[in-house]
């Protein structure tokens, strides 16, 4: 009779510590969910860089996916990946639960020469 209380234990420690993954990668997880909208597995990661919140996502082959930036809670397109995304968000109808993505025509983001590398 004693498992039953470790059990519970164990099954309440790793609900938190799921919940506290999901709080703390909330970010790339909702960038992970705007491509897989379009049809497009990634794995995303939030990287702070040149003084910005840069968003890198990667196939899941490890190939350099979209690249977004963080202005002001919204996902700037930052590579032609990031831009095509955002394209094919235009024919999508469900786009409850995304975050605020978007193409800045009159001042496109500048990726820094080394943010794929990381």
């Amino acid at each position: 009779m004693k498992a039953k209380p470790i059990i519970i234990g164990v099954a309440a420690v790793a609900l938190v510590a799921i919940l506290i993954n999901d709080l703390v990668k909330k970010d790339a997880h909702a960038l992970e969910r705007v491509s897989d909208r379009v049809g497009l597995a990634v794995d995303c990661k939030i990287l702070s860089q040149d003084g910005g919140r840069w968003g890198v996502c990667r196939y899941k082959n490890g190939a350099p996916a979209s690249v977004w930036l963080d202005r002001s809670g919204t996902w700037v397109a930052a590579n032609g990946n990031a831009i095509g995304v955002v394209d094919k968000l235009a024919n999508v109808a469900d786009l409850q639960n995304l975050p605020a993505v978007m193409r800045d025509y009159k001042s496109p983001p500048t990726m820094p020469a080394d943010l794929l590398e990381q």
